[in-house]
């Protein structure tokens, strides 16, 4: 991608002498991302992008696309699905808002027991599971307790959001919903809503940092098909430029010399940032990036730029590593689980062939109860291995989506030639010391959030009792 070969191209850029003396000369500098010399400016970017809407740049995209075409007879090859996105668009526009009232659905309409989680998101009994994840993105976004303080009943929305999908958007359990209605989902584990959502979509309070994660991006779409290539890469530009508007405004205290106030306001805030749910493994990985691309900026240390440079790709590649070797685990434990359940079936199969004429096959299965829990306590125990792979692997995916943003944010605010190199020097050393308060108050929490959160989803999943029991062992 754009940032895996950022560190080459730069250099690229850089060996060109002659070309690079007469573009400093002219107070440009180099785009690794676009591969050339360029006069950035991080005002005027923000101006052309952020107050273009999806529908503007589609209608761009698509003008610009009748024009290839006139002129070289074909164009891309993606365009069906940008006109199909932007359709897509027009159709949610004329929908209900998210947190609408809607009237009850009929059970009787549909064969089911009872509708109330469906009507909690706002779908029908007859939805697709592509189709319960995009309403649970909007229903959880526009719910968010951050997003109505002003709303005493906003957690208890928001959790009963947060169960309609967990039970929803399980296989099993939409069933037994289906026919029993809540009382066959009653025993079913629940995981905090608060915990779930910071999982998928990050802290609401990380979002001036981070902006909307790609995750959370996929599942606006719902997953029924991906977002095409140009508009995804529009999403992703809006969101890296948003983002470096509010870097600029955060660290202009520092630029401006008042130095002492805005360490006050850095400190205070990142232990507000610690304390939310998932709040300190987030902030180490923003701590982390933000000194990270600063050193290589301002410190000649360790061997220099070139070989933080290369520190910086070797992370990469480390990180990228992390996540193909956690999805290779996941999907061992996958595989064996499914030949654990097949020889559960052939044993079954086996048995019922057994069973004499005239003889009570319930009674007969009855009896072979007892013989078969150690095998659903085996396969539990699986299930809670492959939920803590999966827990792990959105983690890792979720940090490489976090560092490639940033990485792209810091060189927009670093690099901004709308201001003078002093005061790009500022930035540099605020966003520094803006890292170390990060990854200082994000500490041990950090290295444990990830653990925490697994054992806690594996907890919630083992049913009642089993949550307090985890806790008291970290204890």
């Amino acid at each position: 991608g754009g940032v895996g070969t950022g560190v080459v191209q730069m250099g690229r850029g850089v060996a060109n002498t002659p070309e690079a003396i007469k573009a400093d000369e002219e107070g440009k500098v180099w785009d690794p991302y676009n591969n050339e010399w360029r006069m950035y400016k991080l005002e005027e970017e923000a101006k052309d992008v952020l107050n273009l809407s999806e529908q503007d740049f589609i209608k761009q995209y698509n003008e610009a696309q009748a024009e290839k075409k006139k002129k070289e007879g074909k164009s891309d090859p993606l365009l069906a699905a940008v006109q199909e996105a932007q359709e897509e668009i027009k159709r949610e526009s004329a929908g209900a808002p998210p947190g609408g009232d809607a009237k009850p659905t009929d059970p009787k309409a549909y064969g089911v027991k009872e509708t109330e989680l469906y009507d909690v998101l706002g779908v029908k009994p007859d939805a697709t599971p592509n189709q319960i994840k995009k309403a649970y993105y909007k229903k959880a976004q526009a719910l968010h307790p951050d997003k109505n303080p002003n709303d005493p009943d906003a957690k208890a929305k928001f959790q009963k959001v947060g169960e309609a999908y967990q039970i929803l958007s399980d296989e099993d359990l939409r069933a037994n919903y289906d026919n029993y209605g809540k009382d066959g989902v009653d025993d079913a584990p629940k995981m905090d809503s608060s915990a779930l959502y910071a999982m998928i979509f990050g802290s609401e309070k990380f979002y001036k940092y981070v902006g909307e994660l790609q995750m959370a991006t996929m599942m606006q779409k719902g997953g029924e098909e991906d977002i095409p290539e140009p508009l995804m890469a529009f999403k992703q530009t809006k969101r890296e430029v948003q983002c470096a508007v509010d870097l600029a405004e955060k660290i202009q205290l520092f630029v401006e010399g008042k130095e002492q106030e805005f360490k006050d306001q850095v400190a205070e805030e990142a232990k507000d940032l610690a304390a939310s749910p998932f709040g300190a493994t987030l902030l180490h990985a923003i701590g982390y990036v933000y000194e990270e691309q600063t050193q290589v900026r301002l410190s000649l240390k360790d061997g220099g730029k070139m070989f933080k440079k290369y520190q910086v790709s070797g992370h990469k590649l480390a990180k990228q590593y992390e996540v193909m070797e956690v999805a290779m685990k996941a999907a061992k434990v996958a595989q064996e689980e499914k030949k654990t359940q097949k020889k559960e079936k052939e044993k079954e199969e086996k048995e019922a062939a057994k069973i004499e004429p005239g003889e009570n096959k319930d009674e007969k299965k009855e009896e072979k109860k007892d013989e078969k829990d150690p095998m659903k306590k085996l396969s539990k125990e699986k299930q809670q291995e492959l939920v803590g792979l999966m827990v792990e692997m959105m983690w890792r995916t979720t940090v490489l989506d976090i560092e490639d943003t940033l990485r792209h944010v810091l060189w927009r605010v670093c690099e901004d030639r709308g201001i003078s190199k002093e005061d790009r020097t500022k930035r540099q050393r605020a966003i520094l010391l803006l890292g170390q308060t990060f990854m200082e108050v994000s500490g041990e929490k950090a290295e444990d959030g990830i653990e925490d959160f697994k054992k806690m989803v594996q907890g919630q999943l083992s049913g009642p009792g089993a949550k307090e029991e985890a806790e008291s062992e970290k204890k």
